[in-house]
Order: C-alpha cells, then sequence, then structure tokens
C-alpha cells in the first residue's frame, strides 16, 4: 500500500510504528499517545506534545497533498500528515528529554541547535526554536538524507545524539510521491546547496 493510498489513520498508525521504531533503535523513551475525537477537541491545532505524551487529533491533521498549494507528503520537507505531526511531536518530546533547562514543551536542547547551526528553518511553521527544532527532528526521523541534504549541520548535530532510521537515498523514502513532491525536494537541495557554497567563499 502506499502511502497516498491510506487513510488519515493509516497514516497515523503508521507514523505511531515508525517513531516506535526510530525510539527503539535509539533507546529513547517513547511518548505515550492520547488520539482523542474530533467532538472532544478543543483546540487549532491538530496536536501537541506535553511531557511524556502526544495528544492528536487525526482529523484535523491534514490529507496528502495532491493539488494546489498542498504540498504535504510523508517523508517530505513539509508533511502536515498524522504521520509528519507524530514525528513532529516525537522531536519536542526530544528536545524536552534531552535538554536541561526546560519549558512546557521545549527546552534548551533544541534552540541550541538552532543558534549553533545557523541554518534557516525547513518550513514556515516556525514561529520559534521549539517549533523550529520539531520540524527539523521530524525530517530527521522520516527521511534524514534529505534533511542532511538540505541542512548538514542540525543534521550532523543531531546525529550526535541519534541514530537515523532510514538509511537509504531520500528519493526511495519519496518513490510513490507525486513528481511535483520529488522535484520541490531537488530543487530545495539544489537552493541549499548554492547557499551552503555562498557561506565557503
Amino acid at each position: 500500500m502506499t502511502a497516498s493510498s491510506r487513510t488519515k489513520t493509516q497514516l497515523y498508525e503508521a507514523g505511531v510504528d515508525h517513531i516506535k521504531v526510530f525510539c527503539d533503535l535509539n533507546s529513547f523513551p517513547m511518548p505515550v499517545m492520547r488520539p482523542a475525537k474530533l467532538e472532544n477537541w478543543r483546540f487549532d491545532a491538530c496536536a501537541f506534545y506535553r511531557p511524556q505524551y502526544i495528544a492528536i487529533c487525526i482529523p484535523k491533521c491534514a490529507t496528502i497533498g495532491t493539488a494546489a498549494q498542498a504540498w504535504s507528503y510523508p517523508g517530505y520537507v513539509i508533511d502536515r500528515t498524522p504521520f509528519g505531526v507524530v514525528a513532529h511531536e516525537l522531536g519536542h518530546h526530544a528536545d524536552y528529554m534531552m535538554g536541561s533547562k526546560k519549558g512546557d514543551y521545549w527546552s534548551d536542547y533544541g534552540a541550541n541547535i538552532r543558534n549553533r547551526s545557523g541554518e534557516d528553518k525547513i518550513t514556515n511553521y516556525c514561529p520559534n526554536d521549539a517549533e523550529w527544532f520539531a520540524e527539523i527532528f521530524r525530517l530527521f526521523v522520516t527521511n534524514p538524507d534529505l534533511l542532511q541534504r538540505i541542512r548538514p549541520r542540525a543534521f550532523g548535530m543531531i546525529a550526535k545524539d541519534f541514530r537515523p532510521l532510514e538509511c537509504g537515498h531520500w528519493t526511495g523514502v519519496l518513490k510513490d510521491a507525486p513528481q511535483r513532491t520529488i522535484e520541490q525536494a531537488a530543487k530545495k537541495i539544489v537552493a541549499a546547496e548554492k547557499s551552503s557554497a555562498g557561506l565557503l567563499i
């Protein structure tokens, strides 16, 4: 079954399975998953992290993008499907668990990586250091080769503490993605390479 043919619930289940394997690989504590029904959900966001658990409202998550500006796809730079949302929230869990100075859902771990890497956000969802890190970590969990190509310094810093689950080429993760998704990923890689070359001059 390709990602495109999965329901939101199936994408959620695949995402939970994926992060469980990632946590097992890294001997890292798996957060408790708390799916909620739409009628009981009182938040604008489709998910949130609080220490040790992830709350998610699957119906509020995005579907896989097939038209217009909807570019979301599992393993792509943008992924607001339940698969990506679970990995994003795992990023908050990693941030919280790895740091020393802590807030409600963040710590200084993610902020330090952002500051030391000096790299830009990967999506427009970046109101603060915690969300910058959660988006970066999501891609580290779902398509590390793609992250390594577009944000190599952040990838290297995270890789000192976590082992990537996927070890193949980024196109393998996106093998069933729409052609435009693959083309956009390739463009982002070229832009990152040009930016990096400019920093070296």
